[in-house]
């Protein structure tokens, strides 16, 4: 179980008996969580102390967006004093508590698909030039659609080749899922244990791809490395700058979408399984990534193109 941190204030119990709660839940309070309810407990001791813990005042603070922030870094500041403010309802104090819906956040970035043959070209300039730790962490994002967190977060002992699997745990919402890999990722990821001397069950514990101080890489520096890499493919935005890890991620849920719909399964019925091998709590969030390029979104229609033949008896 990771740490609670310390909290300023005569209400640092408090704070800390919420964390021990949302934990009991099964949420995975990380620690950029708790900074932000370090805020509050800040924000807390500045002002008139209030026996109701965030008053009025308090609350409007901590909910107004700050200048040069991002409507989406406020809405999780909100979305995080809300849930705060609820719980202590339930424990018998009225704070007040912000509105839902509070602000919207809306956006309209527009991921990179990045297509096959852009990413054979990543990593043929990965492969002549970068160390093998970086090698596996680009197949691990293209093949498996995780998250650079996740992948950094590998030990030794959540790949197995043999079964063909690989254990994410606790990932995001405390969720744990077995992602399998292909034949060809299995085989490179074989090799590079023998490379590493990792198969042993003294090594099972290591980092997957550890870094010179043998330590998990973090993920912020193992992206900037990765655009770096983008960068010199050439594989960029339209606005000419390197596209982002995260954007392996999109790209492997629409080509994954459209693998499957090719071999004759229904796009509704393709859905629950893409969710659950992304880790995601529901198709909601697997449909925020599914943005087709016209290409992508042309074969997909041909591909249903019979089976919407039967449901509708060739009308539109």
């Amino acid at each position: 179980m990771a740490d609670i941190i310390a909290f300023p204030g005569p209400h640092s119990d408090l704070f800390a008996d919420y964390i021990r709660f949302k934990r009991s839940l099964g949420y995975a309070i990380a620690d950029s969580y708790q900074y932000v309810l370090r805020e509050i407990a800040r924000c807390i001791i500045s002002r008139e102390p209030d026996p109701e813990i965030v008053s009025a005042a308090t609350a409007e603070e901590l909910t107004a967006r700050r200048p040069h922030e991002s409507t989406s870094t406020q809405c999780k500041r909100i979305t995080i004093v809300r849930q705060f403010c609820l719980w202590l309802a339930s424990t018998g104090y009225s704070p007040t508590i912000p509105a839902q819906g509070l602000v919207r956040d809306t956006t309209e970035f527009v991921p990179r698909i990045v297509s096959e043959s852009e990413m054979a070209r990543i990593i043929t300039i990965a492969d002549r030039d970068e160390p093998h730790q970086r090698r596996l962490l680009l197949r691990l994002l293209w093949c498996c659609g995780m998250r650079i967190g996740e992948a950094c977060r590998l030990a030794v002992s959540d790949i197995d080749p043999s079964a063909g699997t690989i254990l994410i745990a606790h990932a995001k919402g405390d969720r744990t899922r077995l992602v399998p890999m292909s034949a060809s990722l299995a085989d490179y990821v074989g090799t590079y244990l023998d490379w590493t001397n990792s198969t042993g069950a003294e090594g099972s514990a290591r980092p997957l791809m550890p870094t010179r101080n043998n330590t998990f890489p973090r993920s912020g520096q193992a992206g900037t490395a990765l655009s770096r890499i983008f960068a010199r493919a050439g594989v960029l935005t339209s606005q000419g700058r390197s596209i982002r890890p995260h954007d392996l991620r999109h790209s492997y849920a629409v080509h994954a979408l459209e693998n499957m719909v090719e071999t004759g399964m229904d796009v509704y019925a393709t859905l629950p399984l893409l969710a659950a091998f992304m880790g995601h709590a529901d198709i909601t969030s697997t449909e925020y990534y599914l943005r087709f390029t016209q290409d992508t979104l042309c074969r997909i229609v041909d591909a249903q193109q019979p089976t919407s033949h039967r449901v509708f008896k060739g009308q539109s």
